[in-house]
């Protein structure tokens, strides 16, 4: 290169001045919450349950925290008994603690002993020609509607009208193996490019889930940063402890006649 060229590329870069720095990765954290919670002095699991991550702890959201404390909700049983649903179905749902038929897949013996299933199951058989197994792998296809999804979309409904103008930056679901909810790349600062370390966020299950006779709500803060995994154990008050950390409601189901069911 010629000293000519030297010096003119020298003057464009003095010019143009310097360059400007590579974008900096956001920073990010990650969260596990476990569903295993002892409910009067035995471990239980909250499987097949979804929990919200939103932004800012207690403080920040308490308009939302009193929303959840005060919410009356139609349970589970009550809202099945409204769709006339035989005692063996809310039964069969009561068994893994399910919201629909879409839970878990009924046994061939489940479906014997549940009138809605076996109806399903006979409809489906006309449909497929007689082939059993896939009438009964589409048995939720031949079941009223209001049984499939009628829960969730009430469900879902109360969820956007506790929320109202919130939007949650994610949300996770326990799996029925490790009773798990796992929330990665949390961007720990609000414009995802602040050097910041480390944030607080509540986490919440919004809607209040059914255990037994009663019903459970979680908001809790905790602090999130990007050295390491942070988690949170759910848990229940006792003794009329507050959980640190933690608001959390619970109350009694309202009882609807559904007829009893087998022990597990």
């Amino acid at each position: 290169m010629s000293n000519f060229s030297c010096h003119f590329l020298i003057a464009m870069l003095l010019l143009l001045g310097p360059l400007p720095a590579a974008p900096q990765a956001p920073a990010v954290g990650s969260l596990e919450v476990s569903g295993r919670v002892k409910i009067d002095g035995k471990q239980e699991k909250l499987s097949r349950k979804r929990f919200y991550l939103l932004r800012g702890g207690l403080n920040e959201n308490k308009e939302l925290v009193a929303r959840l404390k005060a919410v009356e909700i139609t349970s589970r049983d009550c809202f099945y008994s409204q769709m006339n649903a035989s005692s063996e179905f809310i039964c069969w749902l009561k068994a893994e603690n399910c919201d629909s038929p879409y839970c878990r897949d009924a046994t061939a013996e489940e479906v014997e002993l549940v009138p809605e299933f076996l109806t399903a199951y006979k409809k489906g058989l006309k449909q497929f020609r007689g082939r059993t197994a896939v009438a009964q792998d589409w048995l939720t296809t031949n079941l009223p509607p209001n049984l499939v999804s009628g829960y969730y979309r009430q469900r879902r409904a109360l969820t956007d009208n506790l929320l109202s103008d919130i939007r949650p930056l994610q949300s996770s679901m326990t799996d029925s193996v490790t009773v798990k909810a796992i929330f990665i790349d949390i961007p720990v600062s609000a414009d995802g490019t602040n050097p910041k370390t480390s944030g607080t966020f509540l986490v919440s299950n919004i809607l209040p889930i059914e255990f037994g006779n009663k019903s459970y709500v979680w908001a809790c803060e905790v602090e999130i940063g990007t050295s390491k995994p942070a988690s949170l154990r759910l848990q229940v008050p006792e003794n009329n402890k507050p959980v640190k950390n933690c608001e959390v409601a619970v109350r009694d189901l309202p009882v609807c006649k559904t007829g009893s069911c087998p022990p597990k």
